[in-house]
């Protein structure tokens, strides 16, 4: 016996009160059930009446065409376009959500349309659903919203999305994003807030009005890997209050802004990325925010490679390289009480290699490599400290300047090879030299007034 196939006293709307009357094409559902009254396939005239008619399980085949409607799919459920077509079944209504799935769906290779600036134009809010193969296309609130308890797989989507947001985690949300891409973006690339926690692999996120990607407030964390940000006018990666972060391989190149910018008790972590051909600071974080780099090159900055403010703020970098500056400032810049350390690092090719300033800022710097400094590779000024042990500086116009009183610190065990200056102590600064070798040098090795 045939299932029946009414959905209402009108047959032109939905249970959820959408309007199918400008539906185009058929949709084909497979049904997987093996109860007596079900047949095993059937055609609908919409999208909605499809949906309402399948059980878990069943297979949902839509034609090519356009469809007006807005789709909430509350089964696990497979919805897809024809095979070989990707890209010819539009799903595009005039206003609200297009897409919400609310269930363990696979929804594949459909090309989905949002108008309205208030609503996303895929909202995924339950379940773990697969999202392969969609395009996104929309002036909308955000491209895809993920909220709540939902953990979807999304792979190989695109976002273009001026209007908005391009990829949005939120409320808890969480879920893996394999693959995709945001090419457009009128807010962040991807913003993850109120304790969302999605993971990113091999995406890229490029052409965002605001940051390309974005973790803000307590319990949010973000973790990327093998992915590439670029073109964005914001930051490439902004972590802000409490948020915490991760990259592994990654890139951040060519933004408007900071490379990375970290703020308000903020935690993140690079491993093994690359950040490159920024007109600003590379690295910038301040109020407690912590840093911690591995592997890590830091290449072509205007301002400064890495720049550490405030008390609490630290950064820790170990086996990390910081070369070729394009502008006339540090490349590392420690102020306002901040810590930083660099252990194994190579520093080079730069106006100045590292400041530390003002009362409270602290500077410790092991086994690591300052050499090609136009001018001072270590400068220490208004109280602050720098440690430095068995390290190697080169071919400096000062190797190391403690300017004044109150500035001090210790160079144990290191060389100084081929600076016009070897040390300079001025203005009563009281550092501790033990154990170095200052060789070559073309005015003083040790200057002192």
């Amino acid at each position: 016996m045939d299932r029946p196939n009414r959905i209402g006293d009108d047959p032109r709307t939905t249970r959820w009160g959408h309007s199918n009357a400008m539906a185009q094409g058929t949709v084909q559902v497979t049904h997987t059930g093996t109860s007596r009254w079900r047949r095993r396939t059937g055609e609908y005239a919409s999208l909605a009446a499809a949906l309402e008619a399948a059980a878990d399980g069943d297979v949902l085949t839509v034609a090519p065409g356009t469809y007006r409607e807005n789709l909430v799919v509350q089964r696990a459920v497979t919805l897809r376009g024809p095979e070989g077509a990707q890209g010819s079944v539009r799903i595009a209504p005039a206003d609200g959500v297009p897409l919400t799935v609310r269930a363990s769906a696979v929804i594949q290779d459909l090309h989905v349309e949002g108008q309205d600036a208030a609503a996303p134009a895929v909202l995924v809010e339950d379940g773990t659903p697969e999202l392969l193969g969609l395009r996104v296309v929309a002036r909308s609130a955000s491209g895809i919203e993920v909220r709540g308890s939902a953990r979807p797989t999304v792979r190989r989507c695109t976002v273009d999305n001026p209007a908005g947001a391009g990829i949005a985690v939120l409320d808890g949300g969480g879920g893996v994003f394999e693959e995709c891409e945001v090419v457009a973006a009128g807010q962040a690339g991807v913003a993850v807030r109120s304790g969302a926690h999605p993971r990113l692999e091999r995406c890229r996120v490029h052409h965002a009005a605001g940051s390309g990607l974005t973790a803000t407030g307590e319990g949010s964390a973000l973790e990327a890997v093998g992915c590439e940000v670029y073109e964005v006018r914001g930051s490439g990666v902004q972590v802000t209050g409490r948020a915490t972060a991760h990259l592994t391989d990654c890139d951040v190149h060519r933004t408007t802004g900071d490379g990375v910018t970290l703020d308000t008790d903020a935690v993140l972590t690079l491993a093994d990325c690359r950040i490159h051909d920024i007109p600003e600071n590379a690295v910038d974080l301040r109020s407690r925010s912590v840093l911690t780099l591995t592997r890590t090159s830091v290449r072509q900055f205007g301002r400064n490679g890495l720049s550490v403010w405030d008390p609490g703020t630290r950064v820790d970098a170990n086996q990390c390289e910081i070369f070729d500056s394009t502008g006339d400032y540090p490349a590392v810049w420690v102020s306002d009480g901040a810590t930083a350390v660099l252990d194994s690092c190579r520093v080079h090719d730069v106006p100045d290699a590292l400041f530390v300033l003002d009362r409270g800022s602290r500077a410790d710097v092991v086994d690591s490599d300052l050499s090609q400094v136009r001018n001072t590779a270590v400068s220490v000024s208004d109280g602050a400290t720098a440690q430095l042990d068995d390290c190697r500086i080169r071919d400096a116009a000062t190797g190391a300047w403690f300017r004044d009183h109150g500035s001090g610190g210790t160079l144990n065990n290191c060389t100084l090879d081929g600076n016009r200056t070897g040390v300079i102590v001025t203005k009563g600064a009281d550092p501790t030299i033990e154990r170095c070798t200052v060789d070559s040098p073309s005015e003083a090795g040790v200057y002192v007034s």
